[in-house]
């Protein structure tokens, strides 16, 4: 759990996106949109791709401090890998369409050249989510030994 929540981090701190038309650069990062040239004033807060970042970066802090309360602790990986899969359909459907439509108003050239950061901001959700299904395999086989741990001390009365 604490490898995804590492991941996570990672992409609060690396661009998920440039966009590039002519002369003018735009970056998407998790806080939104903003003009990397200084000609073209932009600056645009997307606070769904925030949030939807915020949740999975608090939700396995929050399931690592409920090692008492198992089934909850796996119910809570459950909803982080159900956000995790979140960000791939808001990146991808609806950040990475608005974000192109929205520097191509900008400029009058037909150019448009979309590039990623490389693999990483594409990767990491993708590392959180297997972390999180490791972690899920490694609760349920708690579940299962405490399980057979109380049946053996209840058959002994």
């Amino acid at each position: 759990m604490l490898a995804s929540v590492v991941a996570i981090l990672m992409l609060f701190l690396f661009p998920l996106a440039t966009f590039q038309i002519s002369e003018a650069t735009f970056e998407l990062t998790s806080l939104g949109l903003s003009s990397l040239t200084p000609e073209v004033p932009l600056d645009e807060m997307r606070w769904s791709l925030f949030i939807v970042l915020l949740v999975m970066l608090i939700l396995p802090l929050i399931a690592i401090f409920m090692y008492k309360k198992q089934k909850l602790q796996l119910r809570m990986l459950i909803y982080t890998s159900v956000v995790d899969v979140l960000f791939y359909v808001l990146y991808y459907w609806f950040e990475v369409p608005y974000c192109e439509e929205t520097t191509f108003a900008l400029s009058t050239v037909d150019n448009l050249l979309l590039s990623s950061s490389g693999l990483l901001p594409a990767l990491m959700p993708l590392l959180s989510l297997f972390c999180n299904i490791m972690a899920m395999r490694g609760v349920m086989y708690d579940i299962a030994l405490l399980s057979s741990a109380d049946r053996l001390r209840s058959s002994k009365k």
